[in-house]
């Protein structure tokens, strides 16, 4: 079975529709279970599937993994769900929690008005361990939306200084919450 497999190889490497085919009909199915069990996402889980035949396709010239095409397209869609998890962290803030939470605050439970509240509450314990700089441009990077840009501009400041005020808040924030034991809140904290 394997030879086969290395044929269908050195098929797709010469640009066989038919081998990447057959390599599809062989692992899309399993790929797919993979991806659903890791993402909990039917959605997602079919992105992945259909991201990593892409980068199969797109990268054929350039296989080397005669003997296990197999471990190459699962750590291929593996690779691509760690992306996808980071790239949803990376586009969480704690602004955009507070402020859906705020808008849909009739229809909460008790328990998410709890945590609402708490994470309020130690929010701004955070922003008191600030300097009066750190929390002004927290304050208008985070809860004003201002691009850096148009924030140095205001403070007279040059963008990556302003980057770095954010880097260290930020990293400031995550080691708060860590040490309150709020671990849920940490990944509405990336660092840029």
């Amino acid at each position: 079975m394997k030879e086969d497999h290395n044929q269908y190889v050195t098929a797709l490497k010469e640009g066989s529709r038919e081998a990447f085919t057959m390599l599809y009909n062989l692992y899309a199915d399993r790929l797919y279970s993979f991806a659903l069990v890791q993402t909990k996402n039917k959605q997602m889980a079919e992105d992945v599937v259909q991201d990593t035949f892409l980068k199969l396709w797109n990268n054929r010239s350039n296989l080397n993994c005669y003997g296990n095409v197999q471990a190459l397209v699962f750590t291929m869609a593996r690779n691509l769900i760690i992306d996808a998890f980071r790239r949803q962290t990376a586009n969480v803030d704690i602004e955009s929690y507070l402020q859906q939470h705020e808008a849909i605050s009739n229809a909460t439970s008790p328990e998410d008005s709890l945590y609402f509240n708490e994470t309020k509450v130690h929010i701004q314990q955070a922003k008191a361990l600030l300097s009066s700089k750190e929390c002004k441009i927290y304050e208008m990077s985070r809860e004003q939306n201002m691009p850096i840009k148009e924030i140095a501009e205001t403070l007279n400041l040059s963008p990556q200084t302003v980057k770095n005020y954010l880097t260290s808040t930020l990293k400031m924030f995550r080691s708060q919450l860590r040490r309150k034991q709020l671990l849920w809140l940490l990944s509405l904290f990336p660092i840029f």
